[in-house]
């Protein structure tokens, strides 16, 4: 029995995919890669906010800061920072029991560019004194107070 066989043209199966294949991987991966975008935070800017931890929500695939402040002229206000993945902050030294309601803490932060309450964190200093990095990288400089502190270059991402 004769086996029929198509002409091979070298390269051209290679060709069709990566012209098919490419465009089909961005639109796959470009909602990966918006979803950690920065976008929403002016990372020129700083803000340093302390208060009351009205919540702390350790999740995937970010965690959450509640923090009530007490502004200037007596109105609370409770601000909403994000930070990295539960196993991203494992890895920079948190846990989930870092904090709880009512704890005191000071955060520092990048503030969303829609001048909402809402932030993205920098550094969290606990009553104890203990400071926990971002949990996306050293901030360049250092942060509350320091060298780094506000108005210092944003940290990479």
């Amino acid at each position: 029995m004769k086996v029929f066989r198509l002409p091979r043209f070298p390269g051209l199966l290679e060709t069709a995919l990566i012209v098919a294949g490419g465009p089909a991987l961005a639109l796959v991966a470009a909602p990966a890669s918006a979803h950690h975008s920065a976008a929403p935070f002016d990372m020129t800017k700083k803000v340093v906010v302390s208060g009351t931890v009205e919540k702390w929500v350790w999740s995937n695939p970010h965690s959450w800061l509640y923090l009530r402040s007490v502004k200037p002229d007596g109105t609370q206000v409770i601000w909403g920072f994000e930070a990295g993945s539960a196993g991203m902050l494992a890895r920079s030294g948190w846990n989930s029991h870092d904090m709880k309601a009512g704890d005191k803490v000071t955060v520092s932060g990048f503030p969303s560019r829609n001048g909402k309450p809402v932030g993205l964190i920098n550094e969290v200093r606990l009553a104890t004194g203990r400071v926990l990095g971002s949990g996306f990288g050293a901030a360049p400089g250092g942060g509350l107070g320091g060298p780094g502190g506000p108005g210092s270059a944003p940290h990479p991402r």
